[in-house]
C-alpha cells in the first residue's frame, strides 16, 4: 500500500480502516497456514511447517499394513541354470583324519551362487581395413569400417550409453560423470565431450520424439502440465503432454500461449485435455477437464483460512464423485445412470449456494484506487467451481477422463529433481536435448520397454521399440 493510498483509507473513516487492517492481517496469517496439503506449494516447502493433520489431507486410508499383502507372491533373488564359472569346494580330510583324493562318493551337492558384476574394464577393438590390388586387372580395393566407426580412436556403444543413462536417466552432472568413468575405468573423458555424446544422441532422437508427439496429439485424452527451470541463469520453463503411454517434454523460455503453440500440440489438439486451471489452457478449441487435486487442496486452503465450512463439503462432494466412479468402474459399467449424475449436480450446486450465504458479499471498490478490485481466494474459488461445472466434473461423464492430472505432474516432477541434482541448464540447446531424451527413456518406462536397450538404439542411429 502507497501513501497515498493509505490517505485515501484514512479519509473514509475508522471503520474502513479497521475493515482493511483486518483484511490484511487475515490475508498474511492465511499464507502462513498454506503447506503441500492446502495449496499447490511442493512438499519441499512443508520443511519448518506443522505436519498436515488427517483431517486436511486428501488422501484416503486404504486400510492396509505397509509392505507385501496376503496372497502376495513375494520375489526372490533367482539362481541362475547356467552360472558362468563354477568353483568345486572339495574338503581336505575327514573327521577320521582320512585324507580325500576325489575318488570318494559324492552323497550329494548344496549349491550356493553369488551374482556379481565383472571388474570394470575398458575393452578396445581395433578395426583393420587392408587395401588390396587385384591381381587381374590391378585395381585397389579396400575393405570397409563398420556404420558408425568414422573417427582414428573413438567410444563405442556401451561408453556413450552409458554416459546418457548417468546424466539423462539418472541426472548426474557432466562434471561428476567424468569422475565416475575415471575412477571406474580409468578413462578421461572431457565434459565437452559428455556433451557432444549427448548431443549427437539427442539428434538420433528426433523422429522418435515427433513420433510421439503426433500419438499425444492424436489421443482422445492427454494431460498437460509445466513448471519453472532455470537456463542461462534466467527462469524458464518446461512443459510437457503425456498419456498412460507416451511422454513429451519441451523447453520454452516463457509459459503461456506462445510456449503452447511453439509445442505443436494443443493447437491441433482435438481430444479432452486434462489440466490445471491456467488460463493459457482454454485459449485452444479442445474439450477440458480441470484436475480435481488441485480443488480438494484449494478447498482445503480456503478452510484453513478463514474456517468457514463449505469448502470441506465440496471436498466431500467431490471425493463421492470419485467413489462412485471408481465403483461403477469396478463392476465393468461404462457410465453412470442419469439419476445418479442429476443427483450428483443438485449436491454440488447445493454446497456451491450454501457457500455463498456462508461468506460475506464480495469487497467493492476501494475510491480513488485503480483496476479490479481483489475478490479474495475463497471468492475466486467458489467462482470457478460455479462457472466451469461442466469441465469439473466430466471425469463422470466421461470414463475415460481421470479425476487429477497426476499422470503429468508425476511426469514434470523428473525435472524437478533434475534441477535438485545437477542444476539448470547452460544452453537453450542443451535443455532441448535434455527433453528429448526424456521423452524417449519416459516413454519407454511407460510401455515396459527397457530403457538402456532404447538407448543403445538411439546411439545406434535406429528407432527404439515402442508403440506410438
Amino acid at each position: 500500500m502507497t501513501r497515498e493510498e493509505f490517505q485515501r483509507l484514512y479519509a473514509l473513516g475508522p471503520d474502513a480502516c479497521w475493515k482493511a487492517v483486518n483484511t490484511r492481517i487475515s490475508e498474511l496469517e492465511g499464507r502462513l497456514k498454506r503447506n503441500s496439503g492446502n495449496s499447490h506449494f511442493p512438499p519441499s516447502t512443508d520443511l519448518g511447517k506443522p505436519k498436515r493433520s488427517e483431517t486436511n489431507n486428501s488422501r484416503v486410508r486404504s486400510g492396509r499394513k505397509p509392505g507385501g499383502q496376503p496372497g502376495h507372491a513375494g520375489a526372490t533373488l533367482p539362481a541362475s541354470d547356467s552360472p558362468d564359472k563354477i568353483i568345486e569346494l572339495i574338503p581336505e580330510r575327514c573327521a577320521c583324519g582320512h585324507r580325500f583324493d576325489g575318488n570318494e562318493t559324492v552323497v550329494s551337492v548344496e549349491c550356493r551362487q553369488v551374482r556379481d558384476l565383472p571388474e570394470p574394464t575398458i575393452e578396445t577393438t581395433q578395426y583393420q581395413a587392408p587395401t588390396f590390388q587385384c591381381r587381374h586387372c590391378g585395381q585397389h580395393s579396400k575393405g570397409e569400417f563398420p556404420e558408425g566407426v568414422s573417427s582414428p580412436v573413438q567410444y563405442g556403444q556401451n561408453v556413450r550409453a552409458l554416459a546418457i543413462s548417468l546424466h539423462v536417466v539418472n541426472f548426474i552432472p557432466y562434471a561428476r560423470v567424468a569422475e565416475f568413468f575415471k575412477d571406474w575405468y580409468g578413462i578421461g573423458i572431457s565434459v565437452g565431450t559428455l556433451r557432444n555424446i549427448v548431443e549427437g544422441v539427442a539428434q538420433n532422437a528426433q523422429q522418435s520424439v515427433n513420433d510421439i508427439k503426433a500419438g499425444i496429439g492424436n489421443s482422445t485424452v492427454a494431460h498437460f502440465d509445466e513448471t519453472g527451470s532455470r537456463c542461462c541463469g534466467n527462469r524458464e520453463w518446461d512443459h510437457v503432454a503425456s498419456t498412460k503411454t507416451l511422454t513429451f517434454y519441451h523447453h520454452n523460455e516463457r509459459r503461456g500461449q506462445i510456449a503452447m503453440d511453439d509445442m505443436g500440440i494443443l493447437c491441433l489438439f482435438t481430444g479432452t485435455a486434462v489440466h490445471d486451471h491456467w488460463s493459457a489452457y482454454y485459449t485452444y478449441d479442445c474439450r477440458h477437464s480441470m484436475c480435481c487435486a488441485h480443488l480438494l487442496r484449494d478447498n482445503q486452503g480456503v478452510h484453513d483460512e478463514s474456517g468457514w465450512r463449505w469448502p470441506l463439503k465440496m471436498k466431500e462432494v467431490l471425493k463421492n464423485g470419485k467413489s462412485m466412479v471408481d465403483d461403477a468402474k469396478s463392476k465393468g459399467h461404462k457410465g453412470l445412470s442419469k439419476s445418479q449424475l442429476d443427483n450428483f449436480k443438485s449436491r454440488y450446486r447445493k454446497v456451491i449456494a450454501e457457500g455463498r450465504a456462508e461468506m460475506p458479499p464480495p469487497p467493492s471498490a476501494i475510491p480513488g484506487k485503480r483496476g479490479r478490485t481483489a475478490k479474495g481466494k475463497a471468492q475466486c474459488l467458489i467462482d470457478r467451481l460455479d462457472a466451469h461445472v461442466d469441465q469439473i466434473l466430466r471425469f463422470m461423464y466421461d470414463f475415460e477422463v481421470p479425476f487429477d492430472n497426476n499422470l503429468a505432474e508425476r511426469d514434470i516432477r523428473m525435472d524437478k529433481l533434475k534441477q535438485k541434482i545437477s542444476g539448470g541448464f547452460r544452453s537453450q540447446q542443451g535443455a532441448k536435448d535434455f527433453c528429448d531424451l526424456r521423452s524417449v527413456i519416459s516413454t519407454s518406462r511407460k510401455q515396459a520397454v527397457s530403457v538402456m536397450n532404447a538407448i543403445i538404439d538411439l546411439v545406434n542411429r535406429r528407432m527404439p521399440n515402442f508403440q506410438t
